[in-house]
């Protein structure tokens, strides 16, 4: 009878131990609990995304992460325009299959069909390996989140670079291609290292922290930068093709072709006089005398840009709308980018220039850094 009550004492051991452990896995840290919970309420984690949360995260799964939180803040956005605004639009909410009826690309991948990869790489955050493969059950690890992070997010904020230089111990651990996305998601805060520096009350450096550049990336983690970067911001509530062309809701409806880094407009007869009204006129005196003649896409197409470029008034200049206007080819260079309006049937071709890195914006202006020093990305020359 004793063998026997401790056989069933021992199997009872035995699965009390595996609920615990179970239950531990499909628990967030302590440390983490809060803001996943809080990132779950606002809807930026997919369902097979809530449990497992110590497990790394995979290309696969980060691709569905980013993207679910992109589109929730803009469907957000979207629901408080006007009516006349939405009733314009083909669609009413932002899903991948509604975006990728929009937007075409020649780059493909041969080892997943996931809309949701294709919707990231479309926005610039996720890259194939060149020769079509995706690899969606690669793990990442914290220096490849970071590239990831500043594809997307490098036209959307600044920081101090001096910070990830002087703070983070493994720093020259990163790989060569990763080095300047770590500086720039650390000293924007995107990305906090496992390990933070200790600092004096005046910002000297006591002890370095530590990023952990090689490590992977936990789902926890990757939940918590994205729901961080969200909060409180409007840094998700953008659609930026590429990581640079920045469109809106009207912009999406014209329908855009991506080969590389180069994004066409499709001139598509698209119309919303609503949008103009209520977007531009008040302010733009100078379209007063055009938005009647001309469909909504054929003006609007002038705001296209990576955000921050330039300000409305300077771009709806008499000069401006009128050259754009006269269906001539005209080229408008900005260095780290150029735009090519009424080229071939395109309403716009915007082409990225390499060799220009990250960049840094404030919302207003947008910077380039070269050999140390910051430059103001404005129009250079116009042919």
């Amino acid at each position: 009878m004793k063998k026997i009550l401790s056989l069933l004492l021992t199997i009872s051991m035995i699965f009390s131990t595996n609920i615990m452990i179970y239950g531990a896995e499909d628990e967030p840290s302590d440390w983490a609990k809060e803001d996943v919970m809080d990132a779950i309420k606002c809807n930026y984690v997919p369902i097979h995304l809530q449990s497992n949360y110590q497990r790394p995260i995979t290309r696969e799964e980060f691709a569905e992460l980013f993207v679910t939180a992109i589109f929730t803040d803009k469907n957000i956005s979207n629901s408080s325009c006007y009516f006349d605004t939405k009733s314009s639009w083909d669609f009413q909410k932002l899903t991948p299959e509604t975006f990728l009826s929009k937007v075409t690309t020649t780059e493909y991948f041969t080892d997943t069909d996931n809309p949701y990869i294709k919707v990231a790489n479309m926005l610039g955050i996720i890259n194939g390996d060149g020769n079509h493969k995706f690899h969606p059950d690669e793990l990442i690890t914290r220096e490849q989140a970071a590239v990831m992070f500043m594809n997307y997010l490098h036209t959307l904020g600044c920081g101090n670079r001096t910070d990830a230089i002087e703070q983070l111990s493994d720093l020259d651990e990163a790989s060569s291609w990763a080095r300047e996305a770590v500086i720039c998601a650390y000293s924007r805060f995107y990305i906090k290292g496992t390990k933070k520096p200790v600092l004096t009350d005046s910002g000297e450096v006591i002890n370095k922290g530590y990023f952990d550049t090689k490590g992977n990336l936990t789902r926890e983690q990757a939940i918590i930068i994205l729901y961080r970067i969200g909060k409180g911001s409007n840094r998700l509530d953008h659609l930026i093709l590429r990581g640079y062309v920045n469109i809106s809701m009207d912009n999406l409806m014209s329908g855009f072709e991506i080969d590389g880094n180069t994004v066409k407009m499709n001139r598509s007869g698209f119309n919303s006089k609503s949008t103009l009204t209520m977007k531009y006129l008040k302010n733009i005196h100078a379209l007063k005398n055009y938005i009647y003649k001309y469909n909504s896409e054929e003006l609007d197409v002038l705001s296209v840009l990576p955000l921050g470029t330039d300000s409305l008034r300077n771009i709806y200049t008499i000069e401006k709308i009128e050259r754009v206007l006269s269906g001539k080819e005209v080229t408008y260079d900005y260095t780290t980018f150029n735009v090519t309006y009424n080229e071939a049937s395109f309403l716009a071709i915007f082409r990225k220039n390499e060799g220009y890195g990250y960049w840094a914006g404030t919302g207003f202006s947008l910077y380039y850094y070269l050999n140390g020093k910051s430059f103001l990305i404005k129009c250079q020359s116009i042919k």
